[in-house]
């Protein structure tokens, strides 16, 4: 009996000796700190300026004169987005009344918004005429102007684009009731970092 349990005891030791030896792998470590997140930049601006940008102040204008004005619209923050318009708000106002104009219109109606033409369109090579490669986003008279522009023009950080719009009033028999109105447009130019945002 001596014997077993002497047996037993240094199997136990051998046994205690082999799982020692087994826990002894190599190991080493490595650290992974200074983990950051930056968000991008979606930075939108008009002729190189971040503030409001007035692109036509046109006096006097009349029957048969045209005005054209391009846009630089530039994406200077480093992620892509799709440029829209949005928001385009029209005020008209009789303004000043003469003889002729009463004798067509109510005077207290300014209809200088129905006598203007607005052609407005992406001008992809900048030369402020409506030509091949051009993109349409509206042509037709002011007062048509719908109030928000989902055009989703891709602008690439870093990169411009230009937007020309052409006013023109041509003759018609009722240019007499646009005498003394006055029309003013405002619209907001978009960048957003998905299309139709």
């Amino acid at each position: 009996m001596k014997k077993i349990l002497f047996s037993l005891f240094i199997m136990s030791i051998f046994i205690g000796l082999i799982s020692g030896v087994t826990s002894a792998y190599f190991s080493d470590t490595v650290t992974s700190t200074g983990n950051t997140f930056t968000t991008g930049t979606l930075d939108l601006n008009l002729d190189g300026n971040n503030t409001n940008v007035v692109k036509f102040e046109v006096s006097d204008i009349k029957p048969g004169d045209s005005e054209t004005k391009t846009w630089e619209v530039n994406n200077v923050g480093n992620m892509n987005g799709y440029l829209d318009l949005h928001n385009l708000v029209q005020t008209h106002d009789a303004g000043i009344s003469t003889e002729q104009e009463l004798t067509v219109e109510n005077p207290d109606i300014g209809t200088l918004g129905s006598l203007l033409n607005i052609n407005l369109f992406v001008d992809a090579n900048n030369n402020g005429v409506f030509d091949g490669g051009d993109i349409t986003i509206y042509s037709g008279a002011m007062d048509g102007l719908s109030n928000d522009y989902d055009f989703n023009l891709p602008l690439d950080a870093n990169t411009s684009s230009y937007l020309t719009m052409i006013v023109s009033w041509p003759s018609s028999a009722d240019d007499n009731a646009g005498q003394g109105d006055v029309a003013q447009l405002d619209m907001l130019f978009e960048l957003g970092q998905t299309t139709a945002q």
